[in-house]
């Protein structure tokens, strides 16, 4: 089965779905550490500049100004309409600034694609676990021409994640199916997850169950849900959300604690919206970059077969048969997403042992997009742990791009 993007999930709730909740709670134990997280520490060389970035926050970002090579204090509500920033850090998550993460015209590419690093798209242990910085700093700094790259804005990605795979003709989209050959749409019942709703106090599980597609004409979907009621410790209801939208253009929003649709121009209480954007189809959570809720969602993407399965699953925060552990702090939400996201940095969890490895990919930031004579910056990410252990603290390396390399 081919990866079509070769992405690797951010959110690591590919691992939940695979089965190994373990090993990120270990993952997770293991990562924090004893030690007091640093301060944001600098090294500077003739070469390039340093930095390790304290981005443990599971909820905030930390702002990051690559002229001046220092953090900028920003709240995240001031950092959307600041171009006092250009990248920021939260976790394993990158954005800069610009598209939907923020006012600014910051604009990514990848540069080094690093492709020794993978096997059809699978990370090679070997070379990840033998990699060094100093091995890889020559990828940073190698010339690089500007003009030859593909710049992208950050743009909304949804916390209803999909696999990215394609099976002979048929590519797998998450709640449907795409035949690359006949252009046919049909519904895919094998993908599901956990969703959590806009109040953040009850829990779903849910999936596709019928589709029908009228080209030029309407969009119809059938979602069912298991809910969670808020105060509940098992699924003890269910909701149905017949969806209905026009292939031109448009939304319906469903709240599946009442069981109803509602308006998604005139109402918030929405837990799940479907909405149909030119050729972009996509389902968004009340949080986020989506909406001002407390929703959320979990799985990257989970079967039907094992997310059904009340053996397994017999609730959305703690479930039995996953030893009952919490899980309410792995639901991820609505986000920007943008070259870091579709070239992930890292890889997880090689060879057994359950950490962050990074690729040494090497991505170009062009601090204004409408100014030519703008800053440009060759950036990687070298590590995702601090000298003393704490995992969240990105370290990165960066260098001007000088003309004569363009």
């Amino acid at each position: 089965m081919e990866n079509i993007n070769h992405r690797f999930p951010s959110k690591l709730t590919h691992y939940l779905a695979a089965g190994s909740l373990a090993s990120i709670i270990t993952l997770t134990g293991c990562s924090s550490g004893n030690s007091t997280p640093p301060e944001e520490s600098h090294s500077d060389s003739d070469l390039y500049t340093s930095a390790v970035i304290d981005a443990s926050s599971n909820e905030n970002y930390t702002y990051y100004n690559l002229e001046t090579g220092q953090t900028v204090a920003l709240t995240d509500a001031q950092a959307a309409t600041s171009d006092a920033w250009h990248i920021a850090f939260r976790r394993l998550s990158v954005k800069l600034n610009g598209g939907s993460s923020g006012s600014g015209n910051v604009r990514g590419a990848l540069a080094a694609t690093q492709d020794d690093f993978y096997n059809d798209g699978e990370p090679n242990a070997n070379v990840f676990l033998n990699a060094t910085t100093d091995s890889e700093e020559e990828h940073l700094l190698a010339d690089v021409d500007t003009g030859t790259l593909t710049f992208q804005a950050d743009s909304q990605s949804s916390a209803i994640a999909t696999s990215g795979t394609v099976s002979g003709t048929t590519m797998d989209m998450g709640w449907y199916n795409y035949n690359r050959v006949t252009h046919g749409i049909s519904v895919n019942t094998d993908n599901a997850w956990l969703l959590r709703s806009n109040s953040g106090d009850s829990y779903a599980r849910f999936h596709a169950s019928d589709l029908t597609y009228t080209p030029g004409g309407n969009l119809d979907v059938t979602f069912d849900f298991d809910v969670q009621s808020d105060g509940d410790t098992t699924f003890n209801g269910t909701a149905t959300f017949n969806a209905s939208v026009p292939v031109s253009g448009g939304s319906a929003c469903f709240d599946f604690d009442t069981d109803t649709e509602v308006d998604c121009a005139t109402q918030t209480s929405w837990d799940l919206k479907l909405e149909i954007d030119g050729r972009d189809w996509n389902l968004w959570t009340n949080s986020g970059v989506s909406g001002n809720g407390n929703g959320g969602a979990l799985g990257d993407p989970y079967t039907y077969a094992e997310l059904f399965d009340d053996a397994q699953y017999d609730n959305a925060t703690s479930p039995t048969g996953q030893g009952g552990h919490d899980i309410r702090g792995y639901y991820s939400i609505d986000s920007s997403a943008g070259v870091f996201e579709e070239n992930s940095w890292y890889a997880y969890n090689l060879s057994g042992q359950h950490k962050i490895w990074p690729n040494f990919r090497v991505y170009v930031i062009d601090t204004d997009a409408t100014n030519e004579a703008s800053s440009k910056y060759k950036l990687q990410i070298t590590n995702y742990h601090s000298e003393g252990g704490a995992s969240g603290h990105p370290n990165i390396r960066f260098v001007a791009i000088e003309e004569t390399e363009e």
